[in-house]
């Protein structure tokens, strides 16, 4: 595994660079939940999961910065703020890493 030094940056757009930011492995879900934002709810899909983020699918309306929470079935909540959006992912930075012996990462 290169260091996270070595990857290069990635090119979102002509003169404007974003730098890697992963750091951990992502695993592929599709776990129903409901997206708490702006007073809202919406059912998503966690599209795949990492200890410091996940994508989700079906979230709408939502841009960088916005603070989300994200309740399973099981009634736990992930706090975490959105990283980017386009239609119909979004990526999510999470408050806190998730532990490595989550059971959302088994």
């Amino acid at each position: 595994m290169m260091a996270q030094r070595d990857i290069p940056e990635l090119s979102s757009s002509p003169g404007h660079k974003l730098p890697r930011r992963r750091s951990f492995e992502r695993r592929k879900s599709s776990i129903e939940a409901a997206l708490h934002i702006h007073g809202r709810t919406q059912h998503v899909i966690i599209h795949d999961i990492s200890r410091s983020g996940m994508k989700l699918k079906n979230a709408f309306g939502l841009v960088p910065g916005d603070v989300i929470s994200v309740e399973l079935l099981s009634s736990r909540r992930l706090g975490g703020n959105v990283v980017w959006s386009v239609a119909p992912y979004t990526g999510i930075a999470f408050d806190e890493p998730l532990a490595e012996d989550d059971p959302l990462l088994v």
